[in-house]
């Protein structure tokens, strides 16, 4: 018997086709961000600045870009990464040396001469979340890339504590949490307590929803929270129903009735906004993009319906298509 080749070396080379290289190059995520924000925007009456786009754009690669690179640290044979982390584990080197760099250095120059200050703030809040969130989930595999993530997460947030306009005492307490915060993150209980809590897809659904309407929420100024709240939960529920139907797909569960009762979730809560926007109990700006998000919902029931007959890639391509291709029902009057 021959030795086995390694992984690396004995698996083929598959070409990749034309319509995956955006998922592989991780394009897709930050072109839904900024199509739903421009969305958002819209539904507002609100004008934002390209800079902002191109802001929200590179801000969504650079964490896409580090939650897949990490990935391919926790995959010992090759073999079993799909092909965008194939993608990363070869060229690792050069998206955590290269690009990701110097993406960071554009997103630190816009947020010194370009990010209005109110719009910075929410974004380096929602930064630091994002920051545990790659710590919780995606540096398992490495315990000192984890704790860096937790440790400029955790220094990150008693600075934005200590800019805060409350009094010292109350900058005491949170401080106290963050540092509470950071010592179960390192005794490894911070993983188990978010995974309890919040699923993964949540968890990233809910960032991901946090961060398409930071601009809305705060150049729109609401008058109270019930609005931004309720979209930011509809955004939120329409996400995870797109990452976890991939993940299911993707673990080869054809029949999971967690996303089922997810999925009819979103449809009754998107109805339900509509319902309460008709009755005015909601404002009317919220019309255009409930209208989308449903649109979506029933876009991504239909391939979820069909997902038999596609292949994972495929399934993930189209996934993310339906949360895109309903958003012009957010300009119809």
């Amino acid at each position: 018997m021959t030795a086995a080749l390694p992984a690396s070396e004995s698996a083929p080379v598959k070409p990749t086709p034309w319509w995956l290289w955006p998922h592989v190059l991780s394009l897709e995520a930050p072109v839904v961000a900024v199509l739903w924000q421009g969305a958002l925007a819209h539904a507002h009456g609100i004008r934002l600045t390209p800079m902002l786009n191109v802001g929200l754009g590179l801000a969504c690669w650079v964490v896409y870009l580090l939650d897949r690179t990490l990935d391919t640290f926790a995959v010992k044979n090759v073999a079993e990464l799909d092909v965008r982390h194939v993608f990363y584990h070869r060229h690792r080197r050069v998206v955590l040396l290269g690009v990701i760099p110097t993406v960071l250095l554009a997103l630190g120059w816009m947020a010194l001469y370009v990010i209005p200050e109110g719009v910075l703030w929410q974004a380096v809040s929602l930064g630091l979340l994002v920051a545990l969130y790659l710590a919780s989930w995606s540096a398992q595999g490495s315990r000192v890339t984890r704790d860096v993530f937790v440790s400029c997460a955790g220094l990150g947030g008693i600075m934005l504590i200590s800019r805060m306009p409350i009094t010292s005492e109350s900058k005491f307490t949170l401080s106290l949490f963050v540092l509470g915060v950071m010592a179960l993150s390192f005794l490894r209980q911070l993983d188990i307590r978010m995974g309890n809590v919040l699923p993964k897809e949540m968890t990233a659904a809910l960032l991901f929803a946090m961060g398409c309407t930071t601009s809305s929420r705060f150049f729109a100024m609401p008058e109270n929270i019930k609005e931004p709240v309720t979209e930011c939960v509809l955004l939120t529920l329409l996400f995870a129903c797109n990452l976890h139907g991939i993940s299911c797909r993707e673990a080869g569960l054809l029949d999971d009735r967690k996303h089922t009762r997810l999925m009819l979730g979103t449809l009754v809560f998107t109805l339900a906004v509509l319902w309460g926007i008709e009755m005015d109990m909601l404002q009317h700006t919220l019309q255009g993009p409930a209208r989308a998000a449903l649109g979506a919902v029933v876009l991504h029931s239909v391939v979820q319906g069909l997902r038999r007959r596609f292949s994972v890639d495929a399934y993930r391509v189209l996934a993310d298509l339906a949360l895109i291709v309903p958003l012009p029902l957010a300009w119809l009057r």
